[in-house]
């Protein structure tokens, strides 16, 4: 049973977003990507998300400019584990999006290269992420756009900075046993 604590009612039924402004970015930031999920689904196919849309699109823009891409530059790119990061190729390489194709000078490493159904996929998905954006910016102006920007990235900056901080003020633990 999860327990929420909470200064009212009101904000009990919505999960203490009206409180606490980390779950409010929380909320939305799943909402974002569910919606984006389902725009993909929809109007691309339901076989990609957003992020594996978006994570597509990056390959082919490396591809075109005959840039090698490989696991650790999407887990740079999209600040995501290992493990999240694998979980997503391989999905996209079973569904025949992409390959991984080992390198000569380094066996470990898998050059990720999209496949010709990825590629016809492109437009489409681009097209898609574009209308997103700008149903997503609907109603705001130019300004409260930027003023958007700044305040998330300073949210951004600050949420690095307490994880850096706490990373280095928490030693690390032992699998040793006593």
């Amino acid at each position: 049973m999860r327990t929420t604590i909470c200064q009212n009612s009101a904000t009990v039924r919505d999960g203490c977003v009206n409180e606490h402004f980390g779950a409010l970015l929380s909320h939305t930031s799943r909402m974002l990507r569910r919606a984006m999920d389902t725009r993909i689904a929809a109007e691309v196919t339901p076989e990609l998300t957003g992020v594996r849309g978006m994570l597509l699109g990056e390959i082919i823009c490396a591809n075109n400019e005959n840039r090698d891409v490989y696991q650790r530059d999407v887990e740079q790119w999209f600040h995501i584990r290992r493990s999240s990061v694998t979980a997503i190729l391989q999905g996209m390489e079973q569904d025949g999006f992409i390959t991984r194709c080992s390198v000569e000078k380094d066996a470990r490493l898998k050059r990720l290269a999209a496949t010709p159904k990825g590629v016809a996929y492109h437009d489409r998905i681009r097209a898609s992420i574009d209308r997103f954006e700008q149903d997503l910016q609907q109603g705001l102006t130019p300004e409260e756009m930027a003023a958007a920007r700044v305040v998330l990235n300073q949210i951004l900056h600050n949420a690095q900075s307490i994880e850096a901080e706490v990373k280095q003020s928490t030693p690390e633990r032992s699998n040793e046993t006593c």
